[in-house]
């Protein structure tokens, strides 16, 4: 009796260390948080002051290269931003966008900032970010209207939509899926879609929120639906590893979020 109450005193003593090394490989496994690894991308940033980012400079407003070298854009002042933030100096790499990912991986720059769309399939492989922006597909119609703001608002309405476009195949995915009867207006050019709304022609049009934006700036008889159809989050990318330099991003992100920071971004370059 003796022998098998102490076997079992051993086993409820082991049980809460048990427990603690499965959470542990758990979150190593599942989360990817180091517990005992020094993140050395972040380490070295703070050593030298110096912040390496990469991007495809040619996706305006995010990002552009001016005949003079510089970068302007969103994504430049949202860089420049990170390494003020944290006292040291930035570095803009320009680099065409399907080779981001493998430069990353290199070791080229530490994080690329460039109107980046999450992928859940790159996630073994690198760190991402809180979104900063959605890009997502959105509703335009004009201002003096506000009377679609849930999905079977659509129904019976004329949508405008550029052929070929993602709208366009969205517009036809929607009245398939949500049996909408949608009357899709499909014109070659964004602008001939646009006017079609703007002359009555046709109720809303689908295009994503990068595009709205822009129609938005040049065309106040326009508004945007508070229906968005879809989310096309942007985030940053790090190289697996450097937790803590995207724990600081993160923190970075949620307080620009938090004192609208972000919105004046936004608001300067949309």
């Amino acid at each position: 009796m003796q022998r098998t109450f102490a076997k079992h005193k051993i086993f409820h003593w082991l049980l809460p260390i048990l427990a603690l090394m499965a959470g542990i490989i758990w979150l190593q496994r599942h989360q990817r948080i180091p517990l005992w690894q020094e993140d050395q991308i972040w380490a070295r940033i703070q050593r030298e002051g110096l912040l390496r980012v990469g991007m495809d400079a040619s996706y305006p407003p995010f990002e552009e290269a001016l005949e003079e070298g510089q970068f302007v854009g969103l994504d430049v002042d949202l860089a420049q931003a990170l390494a003020a933030r944290w006292g040291v100096q930035v570095l803009l790499v320009n680099v065409h966008f399907d080779g981001l990912y493998d430069a990353l991986k290199a070791g080229k720059f530490d994080l690329i900032i460039s109107a980046l769309p999450y992928d859940r399939t790159m996630t073994r492989d690198l760190l991402y970010s809180n979104s900063y922006f959605d890009a997502g597909q959105v509703l335009l119609m004009r201002s003096d209207r506000d009377d679609i703001r849930k999905i079977d608002g659509l129904e019976g309405a004329r949508v405008a939509v550029e052929l070929g476009s993602e709208g366009h195949h969205l517009a036809h995915q929607l009245s398939r899926d949500k049996a909408l009867n949608l009357y899709i207006e499909a014109r070659r050019e964004l602008e001939e879609a646009t006017e079609l709304v703007l002359d009555g022609e046709a109720d809303v049009l689908i295009c994503d929120r990068v595009t709205a934006y822009g129609l938005l700036r040049n065309r106040p008889s326009l508004r945007l639906a508070s229906l968005a159809l879809t989310s096309e989050p942007f985030v940053i990318a790090a190289p697996m590893g450097a937790y803590t330099l995207m724990e600081q991003v993160n923190a970075a992100l949620a307080e620009w979020q938090a004192n609208r920071t972000l919105e004046t971004l936004k608001a300067r370059w949309l």
